[in-house]
């Protein structure tokens, strides 16, 4: 190869890693608007949808990332922008809930009926997540077969899952008007049909936007140091 076009191939191989970069630090940018947005937003009714405008940030940046490459970066921005999804749709599928649970969440913290509430409807969340899963469904079953109500073991997954539910659904109603009745229902719903409630979801989801998020500045920057890169 000559000279002159082992000077072009430097210059070109230069002139991408500039556009790269570029390309990368718009993303990481995109994303850490999108990780601010995570610790500041409170969806509810008014705002359902909190990380609509930060998620379209997001997307329009992968564009770049797109473009520039290489696989690696692009298969980790890719798990960065898929998280970002997961985190908007479950959001947007359960901001009255997490609104309420937020609501309890906070008053917990400095008031007492509140504190027990929460307390309790943990509870309620631990014998759920105590019991086989193939046993969770006759948890209501067993609940409106009336006459076997008082027959239970009382050790028994159903009668601890009453009783539990019973001392949540009275403190979750008794509140000091924090909650209206039916969104301490939908508490006791929620913690009644799964082991993880909506609240604690939500984080799940977001921390894997942190993990993906970590991972494609960790991945860029041993791409962008690599003194033999892939193409």
């Amino acid at each position: 190869m000559t000279t002159a076009r082992l000077q072009y191939a430097g210059a070109l191989e230069q002139q991408n890693r500039i556009a790269q970069r570029t390309a990368y630090v718009g993303f990481f940018a995109a994303t850490h608007a999108f990780r601010q947005a995570l610790r500041r937003e409170v969806p509810g009714r008014a705002n359902p949808d909190p990380f609509r405008e930060v998620h379209r940030a997001l997307r329009d940046a992968y564009i770049a990332v797109e473009l520039e490459g290489p696989p690696s970066v692009l298969a980790a921005a890719d798990a960065v922008v898929g998280a970002g999804f997961g985190v908007t749709q479950f959001v947007y599928n359960d901001a009255d809930l997490m609104e309420t649970w937020r609501t309890l969440h906070i008053a917990a913290q400095s008031q007492q009926p509140a504190a027990v509430a929460l307390q309790a409807l943990r509870d309620v969340q631990r014998v759920v997540a105590e019991t086989s899963p193939d046993q969770r469904k006759t948890l209501t079953e067993t609940n409106n077969r009336s006459g076997r109500d008082h027959n239970d073991d009382p050790q028994s997954p159903a009668a601890r899952w009453r009783a539990a539910r019973q001392q949540a659904r009275q403190t979750a109603h008794a509140t000091g008007g924090l909650l209206t009745d039916d969104q301490a229902e939908i508490l006791l719903l929620d913690v009644s049909t799964f082991p993880s409630n909506a609240l604690e979801s939500v984080m799940h989801v977001s921390l894997d936007f942190e993990q993906a998020a970590d991972a494609l500045v960790q991945t860029a920057r041993n791409y962008l140091n690599d003194t033999a890169p892939e193409i």
